[in-house]
């Protein structure tokens, strides 16, 4: 008989009904989670059975091949990543290596300071889902003749010289965009935060086009949402609950995309429990990420889906390619297609 799958962090987040960041949170940083969830997601593990996976690093023998890979993730709390990481974990563990994650949170500083400490470990890659264009971190990798692959970003600069594995986040927004204007929106919001990341960039990019091609039909308004999580989601929809009551229902878009699914699940909630607009009859709500949402979000929540669990194991692949045969290795750019999937946050028509 075949061996039965292990039980993984994204198995424990479906089970006790969280996002997987959260259980990370559990695992990591159990201070960051409340008590009720850190009760939920503790019986889950028991009935799963789940064991966590030894995270110290084996030694870096010579000649003994790859065994010690390391990613470093733009922020934990970024669901996002951690599906990649889930990703590349499998395919790690297919291939009997280890696969060490750090957190970045964000911070270009830290950052930097993470790249130097794998290169410091000797390890055999670096994965790096970057805050931001990093020519000085991807040459350090290379001066220690450590192979590297950017994770949900590229840059002309680096586009023939390190590969690159990313959602196509301009398609993400295009399909989102397009969707909202087939079903009669005609005020449409972006919301986000972090304008200076790439793929939030792309995807305002590809909502800008699509309204463009509209010509004048439909409006564009781009909010800051000073985050990305749920307690974001949930003051911006304070916020244009306030707006409502004081200017109108007109006074507020008819069709919200956000950055991501985070978000959207925050503004749905405060609509629902502080009177709001009415979901999807007023104002219709397209999260761009597709990642599993914990119980916040109190409707099904229509998706332009990242398939970030393939683009952790599509990088971690050319990892193992780079790895094996680094004089034959080609770097190439890897867009992975988003999808849409409709939920009870958009109208059907």
């Amino acid at each position: 008989m075949p061996a039965s799958k292990r039980v993984g962090v994204s198995d424990i987040a479906k089970h006790a009904g969280v996002s997987i960041g959260t259980v990370s949170n559990y695992l990591n940083y159990p201070e960051r989670v409340s008590d009720t969830l850190k009760e939920k997601i503790g019986i889950s593990i028991k009935e799963l059975g789940y064991t966590p996976r030894r995270n110290t690093p084996l030694p870096q023998q010579e000649n003994a091949g790859p065994q010690l890979i390391g990613y470093i993730m733009t922020d934990i709390e970024h669901s996002l990543f951690t599906f990649i990481h889930e990703g590349a974990q499998e395919v790690c563990e297919e291939n009997n290596l280890q696969l060490i994650a750090l957190n970045a949170s964000s911070d270009e500083q830290r950052q930097s300071e993470l790249v130097k400490t794998l290169i410091d470990m000797n390890v055999s890659g670096i994965l790096l889902s970057t805050v931001s264009d990093s020519p000085e971190d991807v040459a350090a990798a290379r001066a220690a003749n450590i192979p590297i692959i950017l994770l949900d970003h590229t840059n002309p600069r680096h586009a023939d010289q390190v590969c690159c594995v990313l959602e196509n986040n301009m398609a993400a927004g295009q399909i989102a965009a397009d969707e909202l204007i087939r079903i009669g929106c005609r005020r449409v919001a972006f919301a986000a935060h972090s304008f200076d990341y790439e793929s939030v960039q792309d995807r305002q990019m590809g909502v800008e086009k699509t309204i463009a091609r509209a010509h004048g039909s439909t409006q564009l308004e781009l909010i800051n949402s000073k985050g990305l999580m749920f307690e974001d989601g949930y003051q911006l929809g304070l916020d244009l609950i306030n707006r409502m009551k004081r200017d109108g229902l007109d006074a507020i878009p008819d069709g919200i995309i956000t950055a991501s699914d985070a978000l959207a699940s925050g503004v749905i909630s405060a609509f629902h429990e502080h009177e709001g607009p009415r979901i999807p009859e007023d104002i219709c709500v397209i999260g761009t990420e597709g990642t599993r949402l914990d119980s916040n979000c109190p409707m099904p929540l229509t998706v332009v889906s990242a398939p970030s669990v393939d683009m952790g194991r599509k990088a971690m692949t050319q990892m193992l390619d780079y790895v094996d045969n680094p004089a034959a290795h080609v770097h190439s750019t890897t867009l992975i297609e988003p999808t849409l999937i409709r939920r009870a946050s958009t109208r059907a028509e």
